[in-house]
């Protein structure tokens, strides 16, 4: 038998959960309303910073990408911290992994330290290049081997009628492209211009694959 006393101090504790749970949900309502409400610009830009960005615009341009989809993958990355570092060691804006930075350097002859912050957006964005090499343009699939690496990505494709909307077996994956494209969208509304590619750029042949890319403003 409960007794009143155990009953008091349930009820009690369901009374706080239920009041940590109303917070929560005020907070992220009040997170959520100057978007729906239509955020002024500078409260959106402040959280979506854009850091950087004559690296980021020459490094696309060396690279036949979009400087709008580089900030996506960068803020999905590493929401701009320079310093960022994940549990598996990826390191700074575009988190790259030291085995990855190697290789790159090593392709690209990019020099410099992987961790300083314009080496690192350009050793990332020339790895964003070659893997749009790798797969015809397709930003779904460079995304998704941008995350999980290439091996991954080339098993799932070799699968007859694997669909690269609906089957990534993984849900950190699923999300890093739907996060990526989504933050690429909102780069380019909120920063236009700045970001966008001109269609009358001469993109420079910056690394081997690049004569393989599909070039949808040609």
């Amino acid at each position: 038998m409960v007794s009143d006393e155990g009953r008091r101090y349930g009820k009690s504790r369901a009374r706080r959960r239920r009041g940590f749970l109303l917070i929560l949900a005020v907070v992220a309502g009040l997170i959520a309303l100057p978007f729906a409400l239509g955020a002024p610009e500078a409260v959106r830009k402040a959280i979506y910073p854009l850091r950087y960005e004559d690296t980021i615009r020459q490094a696309s341009r060396e690279n036949g990408l979009e400087p709008a989809f580089v900030a996506g993958v960068i803020y999905t990355e590493s929401r701009f911290r320079p310093d960022a570092e994940s549990s598996q060691s990826a390191y700074g804006l575009m988190q790259m992994l030291p085995e990855t930075a190697e290789f790159v350097q090593r392709r690209s002859g990019i020099e410099g330290d992987f961790r300083e912050p314009r080496t690192n957006i350009r050793l990332g964005v020339w790895y964003l290049g070659y893997l749009d090499g790798q797969y015809r343009g397709d930003e779904r699939l460079m995304l998704a081997a941008y995350n999980s690496g290439e091996g991954r990505v080339n098993g799932w494709i070799s699968d007859e009628g694997f669909d690269i909307v609906r089957d990534i077996p993984f849900k950190e994956t699923r999300d890093y492209v739907e996060n990526s494209l989504e933050a690429r969208e909102t780069y380019g509304d909120l920063y236009g211009e700045d970001l966008s590619r001109d269609s009358g750029w001469s993109i420079p042949l910056a690394n081997t694959q690049v004569e393989t890319r599909r070039r949808d403003d040609s």
